[in-house]
């Protein structure tokens, strides 16, 4: 047959539904957007439990050296790819006893500029930073002053520090901002995605000293686990499976697409259309079908991405290669049913009919 006469085949087999093209493509559509939304269920998952993983502070590790941190190589691991932010704290023996407090003194401590980014301080103005604690005791909601027994303290914001099995210790504090001119006791660093080179970043803060306790490392929330494997995570995923799925339900849909119409086909055959002539039809109805379903579940992938919060383009990375997936599938499976189809079946095609 000719290259026309193959095509206008295949379009009246199309307009007509002998190729059942718009029962194929619904269902390819519909198989399409349910795989699509089984894995950005899965994928919405994983990135809640990576934000969990950094909101709890797991992705903060801090090494701690009595007077041996220096606070300004500290706040410059900021500047290194992956590091979100770094900064030093420094415990001190001053305390605020605001008016209303006198017998609740509220604990100092020096920290760098960095480590405000660290701990993710809400800031205001420039002066001393909150805890939670300090900040529920005094009453404080958008004040700038703060009251003492001995002098008004500028109040420059507050920070979070929940009990959710991070260290204890800097709920009821108030930070001050220092120059790193000093040495600090600790260097706080915020490395995500999590990186196993932590350790040698916080051993570059240290400054030369005769003490020989070694420094310790330890995570500010280790309750999260010890560190957070996405890309092993996503690749260990339930719905890894998705794409074969998606292969498989197309060579299913191509395969019994053309053994459905066995008869016609063996028919064809005995009138002396040849196997290639058979394929080349079947594989524009297959063409057809699966422009069809890419048009009616690549919409529907792309508003799910948006009720997910993975955005559509994101959405669309996981659709894509499903609808390719399962109609390249279809092309393979409608050859296997033409290569099935026998002339001399075709009485009992006809028997079985």
């Amino acid at each position: 047959m000719r290259l026309r006469a193959i095509g206008r085949e295949a379009w009246r087999n199309v307009i007509t539904g002998t190729a059942a093209t718009r029962r194929t493509a619904v269902v390819a559509a519909a198989a399409v957007s349910l795989l699509a939304t089984a894995d950005l269920i899965a994928t919405d998952r994983l990135a809640e439990r990576a934000k969990d993983f950094v909101r709890a502070g797991a992705s903060i590790s801090i090494v701690t050296a009595r007077e041996r941190v220096d606070g300004a190589r500290c706040d410059r691991l900021a500047q290194l790819p992956g590091v979100s932010a770094a900064g030093a704290l420094r415990s001190t023996a001053r305390q605020l006893a605001p008016t209303t407090l006198e017998r609740s003194p509220i604990p100092v401590s020096d920290v760098s500029a960095g480590f405000i980014a660290v701990i993710g301080a809400s800031t205001r103005a420039a002066g001393i930073l909150l805890g939670p604690e300090a900040v529920d005791a005094l009453g404080l909601t958008s004040a700038d002053v703060l009251a003492t027994t001995t002098r008004t303290v500028r109040v420059g914001g507050d920070y979070l520090y929940p009990e959710d099995g991070r260290r204890p210790g800097l709920s009821y504090v108030a930070l001050a901002p220092a120059i790193a001119d000093q040495p600090f006791d600790e260097c706080w660093i915020d490395v995500w995605p999590a990186q196993d080179m932590t350790g040698a970043l916080l051993s570059t803060v240290l400054l030369a000293s005769d003490d020989e306790d070694p420094p310790t490392i330890v995570q500010l929330n280790p309750t999260m686990g010890r560190s957070f494997d996405g890309p092993s995570l996503f690749a260990e995923r339930i719905t890894r499976a998705a794409g074969p799925c998606a292969a498989l339900i197309g060579l299913v849909l191509g395969f019994f697409g053309v053994r459905s119409r066995r008869l016609a086909f063996a028919s064809a055959l005995h009138a002396g259309a040849s196997r290639g002539d058979l394929l080349s039809i079947v594989g524009a109805e297959t063409l057809a079908w699966g422009v069809v379903s890419a048009v009616l579940a690549l919409p529907v992938v792309a508003l799910l991405g948006a009720v997910f919060a993975a955005g559509a383009e994101s959405s669309l990375v996981i659709g894509v290669p499903l609808v390719c997936a399962l109609w390249l599938s279809g092309f393979v499976g409608q050859w296997w049913g033409v290569r099935t189809i026998r002339e001399k079946h075709l009485f009992r095609y006809f028997k079985e009919r």
